[in-house]
């Protein structure tokens, strides 16, 4: 099943989907499996496993935390690729201001993004660029990426006026009430439609965006969920080639 829509973006649903199958398939790889596309949802999808049929609905967990770790991880990529450069000197910024759109985490966006970071930040040492000099990376309605060089000393980058961060117990607050949030309004949403009283059990697909914790994170956060267990799983899906 294609995970890209006709605008060449992500399909998020279809991400989730899928990697709920993949894992299925590695608990049991003789099980029959099928999955269907809603139209009308919802549901978003019904499958079935072993000819038990499902429900499934899709949501996103989003929030200023979850950009905040993107650019994060955004820096840490680009300080790896400067450290590993002999030709690079001095002391840079990555400035994100506002909120602009990052690529997604091992994609051919993020490695071009930060290629160009790799040789905006060459382009600044070789020519022996004055403090404050800055250089675009990314720009859009939302906002922009820049890097700005601080100083001729160094060889590492900092980041600032990215969304605040919060300490981890905050973070996980955040993330139960996001998932509370996204979990009472799904329920509403099935209820409506009356599959429960038609039989159905209901699959519940997490899609973590941007890469906001690992699976005990949202252990402990659906922990602190209620009514979760109306559902009769929940699955926690994240989309990057560098994580489980």
């Amino acid at each position: 099943m294609s995970t890209r829509n006709d605008s060449d973006k992500i399909d998020e649903e279809l991400v989730c989907i899928d990697s709920f199958v993949q894992r299925l398939k590695e608990i049991d790889s003789d099980q029959m499996i099928t999955v269907c596309r809603e139209c009308n949802d919802p549901p978003d999808f019904w499958v079935t496993i072993a000819g038990s049929k499902y429900a499934v609905e899709v949501t996103s967990i989003v929030a200023d935390q979850h950009y905040h770790a993107l650019c994060k991880k955004l820096k840490g990529s680009i300080q790896a690729e400067l450290e590993a450069s002999n030709s690079i000197k001095g002391t840079y910024a990555l400035d994100v201001r506002r909120r602009p759109e990052l690529p997604r985490r091992g994609t051919t966006l993020w490695k071009q993004l930060i290629s160009k970071a790799i040789q905006a930040l060459k382009a600044m040492s070789m020519s022996n660029a004055l403090t404050g000099t800055a250089m675009l990376l990314l720009e859009d309605k939302a906002g922009y990426v820049s890097l700005t060089k601080w100083s001729d000393d160094g060889n590492t980058i900092g980041l600032c006026s990215t969304p605040g961060g919060k300490w981890e117990d905050e973070a996980r607050e955040e993330l139960a009430r996001l998932m509370q949030e996204a979990t009472d309004k799904k329920r509403v949403k099935v209820e409506k439609a009356s599959i429960p009283q038609r039989g159905l059990d209901v699959v519940l697909l997490f899609y973590d965006a941007y890469g906001y914790g690992d699976i005990e994170d949202a252990r402990l956060a659906l922990a602190k969920v209620k009514g979760y267990e109306w559902f009769h799983a929940i699955f926690w899906v994240s989309s990057f080639s560098d994580r489980d």
